[in-house]
């Protein structure tokens, strides 16, 4: 038996990435401030049950709130009681290495050179890795992914239509872990909806008869009805209304911002968009299929939000897989260039075994080791850290020490990025805010982001008075809330560092 039967392709792509993911990513992927409140939310909902009330700041603390990615925030406090912020980040490294290596796969079994393959991969991942960080966000990427993989295989006859009911139940799991299941829920839809528009006007599509267009329509409307499927009934879906129906947040979080062409973290992503647009091209007219035209849709909402990059990225590789063979480069290079690109005259017969058993002995190896505390660098305990640089990591010793016990003076103002730093390091505190945008809403935000640097002083005062007064302040250096507390003849300096300074009330 040869060694590529005993060791598949796809485990060679994914401890390739694996490895260079848990190498770069050992501060990079925890550079979001939602990582820390979710794994709190997550404790709170193992410890009390489902939480309807934010229990984190002062300001709007008892207010209704729900945790719409608690399933995601559960799973997230069992890998922190497990192995720490490092079982965080093979939990993480672990998903997204797994996406884009079977990614890669569906690539190589079409018969294109690996460095070609290689090539495309890294314009995907590029174009996503500002948006690896540790959060139920991913569990998106991963389920767009096969979302889009489904879709584009039924349409392709290389799977029955009956496969499409398997969403269903990834779904309603999807519906619980994060509120990007109305990505998929949209995506199913759409395509539904251009099979039946497409046979209309003559297109291949899979619809063959009218049991097979209802079919398709029930699934899609029970993908849909899946939203109800979670503890939080309407809530939910009230939650989800806010965060996107919430035009301010555009002008405050990057992520949520459009698309900017001119910075750097754009240009991968319009490589990649390149890509796919040049293969597209390549394909006769009448050859179209509708689920290949779904990585438009995702470009498009990436000009509009930038956080959908990644969902470009994977439903664009699957593009990629589907639109290749199909193309008039790919008929050339057949002709001309058969060392670089010759179909397979079959589909590759790699075990599934042979891709899964290596990458599952290295996760469990690299688990085991976490959960013993044994530290090894990369795979170990100890490696994942949070950088000094972007948090306030040198201020936790007095943080720690001035932290309240009681619910009386525990009132900290703090930047935005910090509350969820405080939240998980240190509960006693109530937080001023975080980045939790349901809970404050888009004029609220936007008030203060603006009072860093217009009329600080007014708008402190005007918090107090609604709020109560402050006990203490946790301030990013160089912003104007830092030069307000260290001008204030009510505050005093506890510690300052590079990053942030620490102040309490006389």
């Amino acid at each position: 038996m040869t060694s590529a039967r005993w060791i598949g392709s796809g485990a060679v792509a994914f401890l390739v990435l694996w490895l260079l993911f848990l190498a770069g990513g050992q501060s990079s992927f925890f550079r979001d401030p939602g990582t820390f409140w979710h794994v709190a939310t997550g404790e709170r909902i193992l410890a009390d049950g489902f939480i309807r009330t934010d229990p984190y700041t002062f300001t709007f603390g008892g207010t209704w709130w729900v945790p719409y990615q608690w399933l995601g925030e559960v799973a997230m406090a069992l890998a922190h009681r497990a192995g720490g912020f490092d079982t965080l980040l093979l939990g993480a490294v672990t998903l997204v290495a797994g996406v884009f290596a079977w990614l890669a796969v569906r690539l190589l079994r079409t018969g294109l050179h690996p460095v070609a393959v290689g090539a495309v991969v890294f314009f995907a991942l590029a174009a996503s890795s500002s948006h690896f960080h540790v959060r139920p966000h991913l569990f998106t990427i991963a389920c767009m992914a096969v979302t889009a993989a489904v879709l584009m295989d039924i349409d392709a006859g290389r799977a029955p239509l009956r496969h499409l009911a398997w969403l269903v139940p990834l779904f309603v799991v999807w519906t619980n872990v994060h509120g990007g299941v109305l990505g998929g829920m949209a995506t199913v839809g759409l395509t539904a909806t251009g099979w039946a528009i497409g046979r209309g006007l003559g297109f291949h599509t899979p619809l063959r008869t009218g049991t097979d267009a209802a079919w398709v329509l029930g699934v899609a409307v029970a993908c849909g009805l899946t939203a109800f499927v979670n503890p939080y009934g309407l809530d939910l879906i009230r939650t989800w209304h806010v965060i996107m129906g919430e035009p301010v947040l555009k002008q405050i979080i990057q992520e949520h911002s459009p698309l900017d062409p001119s910075e750097p973290y754009a240009w991968p992503v319009l490589g990649f968009a390149a890509v796919y647009l040049f293969l597209l091209a390549g394909v006769p007219g009448r050859n179209l299929r509708v689920s290949w035209l779904l990585p438009l849709v995702w470009l498009a909402l990436t000009f509009s939000r930038v956080r959908h990059a990644p969902l470009f990225a994977v439903v664009g590789l699957v593009g990629v897989a589907a639109v290749w063979p199909h193309t008039r480069w790919a008929k050339w290079l057949e002709r001309n260039r058969p060392d670089f690109y010759q179909p397979p005259p079959a589909p590759p017969q790699t075990p599934l075994w042979a891709n899964l058993w290596l990458p599952a002995l290295a996760v469990a190896i690299a688990f085991a080791l976490q959960v013993a505390r044994v530290p090894v660098p990369v795979i170990g305990a100890g490696w994942a850290r949070h950088d000094p640089r972007h948090w306030p990591i040198e201020l936790l010793d007095v943080l720690k020490e001035h932290e309240p016990r009681s619910p009386v003076g525990n009132h900290l103002f703090n930047d935005y990025i910090d509350g969820g730093f405080m939240i998980y390091h240190a509960p006693g505190y109530k937080v001023f805010v975080d980045d939790r945008c349901e809970v404050f809403g888009g004029e609220w935000l936007l008030k203060f982001v603006r009072a860093s640097s217009e009329d600080t002083a007014a708008a402190i005062a005007g918090w107090e008075a609604a709020y109560g007064r402050f006990d203490f302040a946790l301030t990013r250096a160089g912003t104007g809330f830092d030069d307000y507390f260290r001008q204030s003849a009510a505050w005093e300096l506890v510690k300052r560092t590079d990053t942030a300074a620490f102040y309490r009330r006389k």
